[in-house]
């Protein structure tokens, strides 16, 4: 066996004893020898992985991030690796690194590389990719089929496996791998499959790393001040403990979308709306923060304000956007008491002014009738939707200002109809629209193989955001689609800006050139092309009918609809 295959079936084998199941490859010829060592596995009766195709690096990447979603938040162990070829092809992969990396994802990438002698000299698809992820990646290694001892490679890519699962540090996050292969790239015929099952065997074991049992000091032990009135601000990877403790101590919970499984009798809806009332903040003494909130301008201007602030985070790397940190803490304990007469009385405030809100929600939902709104979709697929994916512009904003309306229903009843999602995932990470239809499809493709009876992924984004990704639709002749439905919202470009400070200070004309960015495409059309099923929508009827039902394969669903901005003003008023 050449030396470049026989370093390529290493780290794949490595990286299957270390839990890999999924491939997403990309081809090319310098990466050829991955190809070969994959394609190993398709004679197999049980094969162990699942190789995906993919032609563009980039949306390749965001499919691969999808696959490591797992339930929830995340799995915390890396199953999901992407391979590419060396040069330009190694740089689209950085969006999703950086994605992964503040997301605290385990994304595995590969890149193949020239040998040493073919750098600096002006050869072709040959640039310095050592360390080309710089500090968005937890661990890397650079491999060489002339220097590497096949012996050592398992316990090398054990290391960097532990090292994307958050062991010993306490902070998942991707890793990367530069395999510099040398001439040939293609395996040689003679006994291919010997060595091949001797590397195997070989490849077999691996070493066992265990998180670090202390992550930084103080312990939690009274890092709380019982007397404060105190809520608890739940972003992006929230832990499920300090939620179990808010349920338990009666603190309310001002939760991102991305947050669910949240008691309604602490969870808190419109915190948009409600951290902009000076009252609301003025009670509020003591925050408690989990995960990573970046969603909501009123609660950063409630985190920059002069309250006390317990930060709650398992990694090494923590959200104080505005250095306000008290104390930083790893977890909550039973001993971390609040007072129960103070908490109670917020609880209620907050849920009375939550209703008021809900019945201004309502009203203006209505408002619409059976006429197409950005809220009123959201609200319709936040009901009844299982599984969502939220485009990271205006979708996720809208959302946060519908979410948690479960038990507030506009006539005061204890009890609503109002249904929530099981999952619901948005890329916060870097919060950009890039990647967004390849990150859904492999979060669909994942639970495709992991469940019995698979939900269907629904994924809501504005016009933009689809047509930044709408090359992650190309797949290959013999895969099907994941079971997913992208429901695009059409406002002819991109509204969000309307919202922020850009919309109020420049000229309509400035505004619709440099931020609204209209778009001539055809979505419907460019949807077909990729094989996708179309629905055009025109009303709200027609919508929740189709979210009634089942998908099979990726369809696509256009939506024109009018931008929200002055809806989303609206609620921020209440």
């Amino acid at each position: 066996m050449y030396p470049s295959q026989a370093l390529a079936e290493c780290i794949i084998d490595s990286l299957i004893a270390g839990g890999i199941h999924d491939f997403v490859y990309c081809p090319g010829s310098r990466n050829a020898p991955f190809a070969y060592a994959l394609a190993r596995y398709d004679s197999l009766n049980e094969n162990p992985i699942r190789v995906h195709i993919r032609l563009d690096e980039r949306s390749a990447a965001f499919f691969a991030l999808g696959l490591t979603l797992g339930e929830g938040s995340g799995s915390p162990a890396a199953r999901a690796c992407v391979i590419t070829t060396s040069g330009s092809a190694v740089t689209h992969l950085y969006p999703a690194m950086s994605e992964a990396f503040y997301s605290h994802l385990p994304l595995v990438a590969i890149s193949a590389d020239r040998p040493a002698e073919l750098h600096g000299v002006g050869a072709s698809q040959t640039m310095t990719q050592q360390g080309i992820f710089s500090d968005q990646v937890v661990d890397e290694w650079d491999f060489s089929s002339d220097t590497a001892e096949l012996a050592s490679v398992p316990g090398r890519v054990a290391r960097a496996l532990a090292a994307a699962a958050g062991r010993p540090s306490g902070t998942p996050g991707p890793i990367h791998f530069n395999c510099a292969f040398r001439d040939p790239l293609t395996p040689c015929d003679e006994a291919e499959p010997l060595q091949s099952a001797q590397l195997r065997e070989n490849c077999g074991g691996g070493v066992e790393v265990y998180p670090s049992q202390i992550v930084r000091e103080p312990s939690a032990e009274n890092a709380l001040k019982p007397d404060l009135a105190t809520v608890v601000i739940a972003g992006h990877g929230a832990q499920d403990s300090v939620l179990r403790w808010a349920e338990r101590s009666r603190v309310p919970v001002f939760a991102e979308p991305m947050v669910t499984g949240v008691s309604t009798e602490v969870l808190i809806p419109f915190q948009q709306t409600l951290c902009a009332d000076s009252d609301v903040v003025a009670r509020i003494g003591q925050i408690v923060v989990t995960g990573r909130p970046t969603l909501s301008r009123p609660i950063q201007k409630l985190l920059a304000s002069n309250k006390r602030v317990i930060i709650v985070s398992p990694h090494a790397a923590w959200t104080d956007l505005h250095g306000k940190a008290s104390c930083v803490v790893s977890s909550l304990t039973g001993s971390d008491r609040v007072n129960a007469a103070i908490q109670n009385s917020l609880c209620q405030d907050l849920s009375a002014r939550a209703q008021s809100v809900a019945r201004g929600v309502d009203e203006l939902i209505n408002s619409y009738g059976d006429e197409l709104s950005e809220i009123g979709v959201l609200d319709a697929v936040w009901q009844e939707c299982s599984h969502i994916f939220l485009g990271a512009s205006n979708p996720i904003r809208v959302a946060d200002l519908i979410a948690g309306r479960q038990g507030y229903d506009p006539q005061g009843n204890s009890e609503s109809d109002h249904r929530c999602p099981q999952q619901v995932w948005s890329s916060r990470g870097l919060a950009g629209i890039d990647g967004n239809v390849s990150t859904a499809l492999g979060w669909a493709r994942l639970l495709e193989e992991t469940s019995e009876c698979p939900p269907t992924v629904h994924a809501v984004m504005g016009d933009l955001t689809f047509l930044h990704d709408a090359s992650g639709m190309g797949m290959p002749l013999g895969e099907e689609f994941p079971r997913c439905r992208i429901i695009v919202l059409d406002d002819q470009g991109g509204s969000i800006f309307k919202s922020l400070e850009h919309g109020q200070r420049a000229s309509q004309t400035v505004y619709e050139r440099y931020f609204g960015v209209a778009q001539r495409t055809d979505i419907s059309a460019l949807a077909a092309a990729y094989g996708a099923k179309i629905r055009r929508v025109s009303s709200m009827s027609e919508l929740r009918a189709i979210l009634n039902t089942e998908t099979e394969g990726l369809e696509v669903l256009h939506l024109s609809i009018p931008r929200p901005t002055e809806d989303i003003a609206f609620l921020r008023s209440l």
